[in-house]
């Protein structure tokens, strides 16, 4: 009986060895580039952006990330009128400016992952106005608004040699009331491997 339970211990032992082997091999650490496009539910409206990450992957299954990111979006507004005290005035365009800071988590399974981004974001938001009749145009000013900046997403990573990535995904944030819901592509640089 002892006999069994030894090398029952032993087998558990070597399993638990070879999927501690298999976890150090992953790159712990990567830097990301990330170009997305996508579109902006409050102004209706498309978006573009990028940003720029880091990752920590902690095993095969969890990966901590940071970044930052920075995405624009304009809507031409002709069919909005407004009053000014000189005359009646018409919108020309909306134009937002957004940037977040973030950290987050990725959960994988397999090559698929889900993940969540919370920090800080700032919105810029500046209104053009044209004036009817004459064809000039004015803007009341920049308003720049913080707040809390939430993100969820998914997505599939694909390795490539030396311990670079490429990955798909999509994601909707959302911050000082805007919601944008986009897709993209990162690629993840490794930095080195764990020995």
């Amino acid at each position: 009986m002892k006999t069994k339970n030894i090398l029952l211990m032993m087998l558990l032992l070597a399993v638990s060895i070879n999927k501690i082997k298999a976890q150090d091999s992953l790159i712990r650490h990567s830097v990301h580039l990330s170009p997305f496009v996508g579109y902006n539910s409050t102004l209706k409206a498309p978006v573009y952006g990028a940003e720029v990450g880091y990752e920590y992957r902690l095993n095969k299954h969890w990966g901590f990330t940071a970044g930052i990111n920075i995405a624009y979006t304009q809507r031409n507004g002709e069919d909005s009128f407004g009053l000014n005290s000189a005359s009646l005035t018409q919108i020309k365009n909306w134009k937002l400016l957004q940037n977040a800071i973030y950290a987050g988590a990725k959960y994988y399974i397999g090559n698929f992952y889900l993940s969540a981004d919370f920090g800080y974001q700032e919105a810029y938001e500046t209104t053009n106005y044209k004036y009817i009749g004459s064809g000039s145009s004015y803007n009341d000013g920049t308003y720049a608004r913080n707040d809390f900046y939430q993100a969820y997403g998914l997505g599939y990573q694909i390795p490539l040699k030396k311990g670079d990535n490429i990955e798909f995904f999509s994601k909707g944030s959302n911050g000082n009331g805007y919601t944008n819901y986009v897709a993209g592509f990162r690629y993840n640089f490794g930095l080195f491997r764990r020995k």
